[in-house]
């Protein structure tokens, strides 16, 4: 009965071992694959935002789009119409070799010493008359919803103040409530809204606990909130205003006709 019992445990220790072997080839095989998956979705958000594509209807919808040849179409389309710069905490263009901006982590810059941190940032170009014109601003934004970290990308006009568009392409909130920031509706109701008060200071934009009044002095940098979701919709408003606040000193050279938008 001894001899019986270590068999069993031998055998299932093997297939256990063999399984952890065949998972772990599989991951390494298909690891190239995800990286490039991922790369294509933070791409496609970022031409989302600049205007280039619509919103996905919902997080479903983002994930049938994903194939394999949406996946390249869109890695080639976003080499042709966006450029990538990356900055120092003052708002400099820095030029570091070998990083790719659109690969930098928001939330593990803001681990680092204030000096080292780097900020991409992505226009839009857009040919006219022979001539490239920058037609979009997109920043990363990152943030705490209610049970997870939130990412997307927040593009503005030219005129550093308008929304142009924003996405949300990473999230864990409860579905049907918070993971509703996912969804086209809210995505879209950003647009047209203003950072900038009157005297030109940033007061960002705020997600209301219910409908907005759209007589009201601050409708211009407000937008309508999810009912039952409170505090994820809380966590945009803060990272929206923690987001820009980092751009800020960008976007204030760039607006005093100051700063230099680079090439790469």
């Amino acid at each position: 009965m001894r001899q019986g019992n270590a068999y069993t445990l031998i055998f299932l220790a093997a297939v256990a071992l063999v399984a952890s072997l065949v998972l772990a080839l599989a991951a390494q095989m298909l690891k190239d694959r995800q990286n490039l998956l991922q790369q294509a979705d933070m791409k496609r958000n970022i031409l989302i935002a600049a205007g280039f594509m619509e919103c996905y209807a919902d997080a479903d919808e983002a994930k049938r789009e994903m194939d394999p040849g949406v996946c390249t179409d869109v890695h080639f389309y976003f080499e042709a119409h966006m450029r990538a710069l990356l900055l120092d905490h003052r708002g400099k263009i820095v030029d570091e070799p070998g990083t790719r901006p659109e690969l930098v982590d928001p939330a593990r810059e803001a681990d680092k010493p204030l000096e080292k941190r780097r900020y991409p940032v992505f226009l839009r170009i857009d040919p006219v008359k022979g001539k490239e014109k920058i037609s979009a601003y997109c920043i990363p934004i990152y943030g705490k919803g209610l049970w997870s970290s939130l990412y997307g990308y927040l593009a503005l006009e030219p005129d550093l103040n308008t929304v142009k568009g924003l996405t949300f392409h990473k999230q864990g909130e409860t579905p049907g409530l918070g993971a509703e920031i996912q969804s086209r509706w809210f995505q879209e109701g950003f647009k047209g809204k203003t950072i900038l008060d009157k005297k030109g200071r940033l007061v960002s934009i705020t997600v209301l606990k219910g409908k907005l009044d759209r007589s009201s002095p601050q409708a211009a940098h407000q937008v309508d909130g999810i009912s039952g979701a409170t505090l994820t919709t809380r966590g945009v408003t803060d990272l929206l205003m923690k987001s820009l606040m980092m751009y800020e000193p960008y976007f204030t050279m760039i607006r005093r006709g100051g700063a230099e938008h680079g090439r790469r």
